[in-house]
């Protein structure tokens, strides 16, 4: 639900069911894609606005494609969370999905 406020360990446990279902296959389980083809997810090299809109609408000229008609704002928030705090990357960066809703 977009109306709630999601705890930070809710979005993690959520967002690495939806990384491991839409996002695995491109990126890889650890996140560091495939070189070359797919980019490392790495919250460093990119801003939490960016990252949000990437997932929402794709990215022109690449294989990502866009994810905001098929995932919900609580899917799309829980991932982008995940995604920024996985792997060692801990950005500190949570995304609840009243922003995704707004995002839209």
């Amino acid at each position: 639900s977009a109306d709630r406020e999601w705890a930070v360990e809710e979005l993690m446990e959520k967002g690495e069911s939806v990384y491991n279902t839409a996002c695995v296959a491109c990126h890889q389980a650890n996140g560091q894609g495939i070189p070359g083809v797919f980019p490392a997810l790495d919250p460093a090299n990119i801003s939490l606005e960016d990252h949000i809109n990437i997932v929402l609408n794709g990215k022109t000229g690449t294989a990502m494609q866009a994810f905001g008609a098929q995932l919900s704002d609580a899917d799309i928030a829980a991932v982008v969370t995940y995604e920024r705090n996985a792997w060692g990357t801990e950005s500190g960066d949570v995304v609840q999905p009243a922003a995704i809703k707004a995002a839209r």
